[in-house]
């Protein structure tokens, strides 16, 4: 932008505020897409700006504000440390259109990875690791503030990527502290030259595959973490249909987890291809996840893609070796409107109509329930954890880390989808809390250890032995605890956390069951839960239960305690013999509308004291608070309409709103607190 161009609207520098983005004193929740140009025989280095002007202008009439765009790195820098002017240029145009659109640019630096498998490498690299090289790590600083100087202080740019889903694809060998450091280079760069602008990393699967550009590891250097919720490309977490309650939760179950790690989270990337699934249900598949991420925190979106490719670019990679990717737009390639492209300014439309300010600025109410992230998962091999303090002592170091050098996360992350769903479903909204080295609970009613959080093998997978220790003072304040066993569980005194012990690993010949003997949740004395079977390994196989000094709620096929309630002084340890979120795990379309399982949550919701916003599985819910009230967020996950009350929280100026949802439907709740 030239130093005589003003911005056009007027807008001030984006902040952050306590929750949500600010920008000229007040709360925004910015709504867009990502335009990747695909027309062109030059592409993707030579697309004119006409392009941009011509998407941006179709973007401001949908009702959109924000758009993010690529940075190609051998573009801009053919040369290290040459910049080609031309190009630059080219984004000065591109900026100008936006501003004059009023949309925010979202600009992302050093693609890099983009559209399915392409890589555009910069050809001087010479084979060093952009993330390890101190050498390119400097000149990636260096470009970074060179883009930072000529765009500083630009009120049209909403915040500085740094890249896109790191760890870059061709760099899978970026360690924790090689991504830590590459962040901070960069954004000590940014800084120095626009501190005004905010920064963040466009993330992917990072939380729920164990990268190396987690949350954990670079939120103390950034404004706000990303998320880029595809479930449809990871079957290991998602064998379900697109509409599945699982696949439609998976944007509100990823900015959870990531938001643990202390920072807002934006739904920064997220859709599905035309090719692949009906389009109609990919509007509804949109909604959902939106929504539902919405209540639980989410700062933003941007939808993947702006536009379907056009049939000329099915001959040229990255189309020719991946036609998925072909149709991902929200208009197709002519330019109409697919049926998400309605969804995404119907949301558009919807966030401007509120008054976050008064009701959404300060984020999530806050959870009653906790699921816990062990500290391996968050620091791996940290000496900080060994517990050896200053005493003398030999040089200590891990075995595991030589026996098991890819740890891997997926029965972790499984255990922890699965219990997050059922929880929604059973309108028990939770966080994902790091375990702490000083052994003290989280001050919710109800702590979720679902296992193998309690197992013993991978310590990735489980708390530390002395995170037991914590119990005490947790059930002396009137918390409840939930532990589902595998066989691979291993609980010092568990006896007297649980009021019970282990016996054995459960009986292989029989299929896993339980039949209450009492009322629990939805379930009533002489109902039965069958549940999957176990498959084989430790992780998934039941135990036996003895030595058992409270309630028996339930039994397995074989007579033993299933379920067990036990009263420890003021609070209750609540035990089920079999890995029910593991067991689900593995079941296509498990939590659909003829599930049951969640009743076991409801069951524990009761035990808690936690009440219900609705008493219905397939309607899951959020809730944002402000200044002045709040927002609830309720998301159909279901094809079949439903009515329903709605319980606002204590203060509200009214207790209950009736609530219609069609199949597939939102809706949203603002409420005032009562003078």
């Amino acid at each position: 932008m030239s130093e005589e161009t003003p911005p056009r609207d007027g807008r001030e520098l984006v902040r952050r505020g306590p929750h949500l983005l600010e920008a000229g004193g007040r709360s925004i929740l910015p709504v867009g897409a990502h335009y990747v140009p695909v027309e062109g025989p030059d592409w993707p280095w030579r697309v004119g700006a006409e392009s941009f002007d011509d998407a941006f202008r179709q973007m401001a009439a949908a009702g959109l504000d924000a758009v993010r765009i690529d940075l190609l790195w051998s573009a801009i820098e053919p040369e290290p440390g040459r910049y080609d002017e031309e190009h630059l240029g080219q984004l000065d145009a591109v900026l100008d259109a936006a501003r004059r659109h009023g949309l925010w640019l979202h600009p992302t630096f050093f693609i890099g990875g983009e559209v399915g498998d392409a890589y555009w490498d910069v050809p001087w690299r010479e084979g060093r690791h952009p993330h390890r090289d101190p050498v390119m790590r400097g000149l990636q600083a260096e470009h970074a503030a060179m883009l930072a100087r000529r765009w500083r202080d630009d009120p049209a740019i909403i915040a500085w990527d740094l890249t896109d889903e790191p760890p870059l694809w061709l760099f899978q060998d970026t360690t924790d502290d090689e991504a830590r450091e590459w962040t901070a280079a960069l954004v000590e760069s940014l800084r120095r030259e626009d501190p005004g602008h905010l920064i963040t990393i466009g993330t992917s699967g990072q939380e729920v595959g164990w990268g190396p550009f987690r949350a954990d590891v670079v939120s103390d250097h950034i404004d706000f973490g990303c998320v880029h919720p595809y479930p449809i490309y990871q079957e290991e977490l998602y064998p379900d249909s697109l509409l599945s309650p699982r696949m439609t939760h998976a944007a509100a179950f990823e900015t959870a987890l990531a938001a643990g790690a202390g920072r807002s989270v934006m739904v920064h990337e997220y859709g599905a291809s035309s090719t692949q699934f009906d389009p109609e249900s990919i509007a509804a598949y949109d909604r959902l996840l939106c929504w539902s991420s919405l209540g639980r925190g989410a700062i933003g979106y941007f939808a993947w893609c702006w536009t379907d490719a056009e049939p000329s670019a099915y001959g040229r990679v990255p189309y020719v070796r991946q036609p998925h990717e072909t149709q991902f737009g929200v208009t197709d390639w002519e330019g109409s409107f697919r049926p998400r492209g309605r969804v995404l300014g119907e949301l558009a439309g919807a966030l401007r109509s509120l008054d976050l300010d008064a009701h959404a600025a300060t984020g999530p109410a806050p959870e009653p329930a906790a699921i816990m992230v062990p500290h391996e998962y968050v620091r791996p091999y940290d000496e900080a954890s060994y517990g050896l303090g200053g005493a003398p002592h030999g040089e200590y170091r891990p075995s595991e880390a030589a026996w098991n050098p890819r740890r891997d996360p997926k029965p972790l992350v499984r255990s922890w989808l699965n219990s997050f769903v059922l929880a929604a479903r059973a309108d028990i909204r939770v966080r994902f809390e790091r375990e702490r080295l000083d052994g003290v609970w989280p001050r919710v009613s109800l702590v979720l250890l679902p296992a193998p959080l309690a197992s013993t093998t991978t310590s990735l997978w489980h708390v530390r032995t002395n995170f037991w220790e914590g119990a005490g003072p947790f059930l002396s304040r009137g918390g409840c605890l939930y532990i589902s066993c595998s066989a691979d569980v291993a609980i010092p005194e568990m006896s007297r956390i649980a009021g019970c012990r282990l016996l054995d690993r459960a009986r292989a010949d029989r299929a896993p069951v339980l039949r209450f003997v009492d009322r629990w949740g939805p379930f009533r004395s002489g109902d039965t839960l069958e549940l999957p079977g176990w498959g084989g390994d430790l992780q998934k196989r039941g135990v036996r239960l003895t030595d058992v000094s409270g309630d028996v709620v339930a039994l397995d096929a074989g007579g033993d305690p299933a379920i067990v309630l036990t009263r420890l002084g003021s609070g209750t340890t609540v035990v089920c013999s079999y890995p029910v979120e593991l067991l689900l795990a593995g079941v296509p379309d498990s939590h659909g509308p003829e599930d049951r399982s969640w009743g076991i949550y409801a069951g524990l919701a009761e035990v808690a004291g936690i009440d219900p916003v609705v008493a219905h599985p397939d309607v899951t819910t959020g809730t944002l608070l402000g200044r002045d009230g709040g927002i609830v967020t309720l998301t159909n996950h279901s094809g079949a309409s439903v009515d329903l009350e709605a319980r606002l929280p204590a203060g509200s100026k009214q207790a209950s709103r009736e609530v219609s949802l069609g199949p597939y439907g939102t809706s949203l709740i603002e409420w005032s607190a009562a003078d």
